[in-house]
């Protein structure tokens, strides 16, 4: 009977580490304010850094674009998901909030990992939307 125990638990701590999520394998996006794009003179929205394109912004309007970027990328970006930073609520439009929460529904949706973190609270303040 104890090495059944032992069995069980071995297996319970390989499925988690096997399941952590590593954000420098994941999508890193930014959802910048339109009031703040307006200032920078930039497109508001998901902007991405791709790890291939370091010198190139993309940015996309709409959660649906996103995922249709995201769902292109590598299945190991894909395994770590969709790290998203926002800045303080108030700084978006309601407009941008409906759409932060629609990428919401559609990775809840698709099964996708979107771990979400203010700025203000990085690094540790991350939290996985489900």
């Amino acid at each position: 009977m104890n090495s059944l125990k032992f069995f069980v638990i071995v297996l319970m701590i390989n499925a988690a580490v096997a399941g952590e999520l590593e954000r420098n394998k994941g999508l890193s996006v930014h959802m910048l304010p339109k009031r703040v794009a307006e200032i920078a003179n930039q497109a508001s929205g998901f902007v991405v850094k791709p790890v291939n394109e370091p010198k190139i912004n993309k940015t996309f309007k709409t959660g649906d674009e996103l995922v249709d970027y995201f769902k292109k990328l590598p299945s190991e970006v894909q395994e770590n998901g969709i790290w998203l930073v926002t800045t303080d609520p108030e700084s978006y439009e309601a407009a941008e909030m409906e759409n932060l929460k629609k990428l919401e529904k559609i990775c809840s949706e698709k099964k996708i990992p979107l771990l979400e973190c203010r700025a203000s609270k990085l690094p540790n303040g991350w939290k996985r939307i489900d």
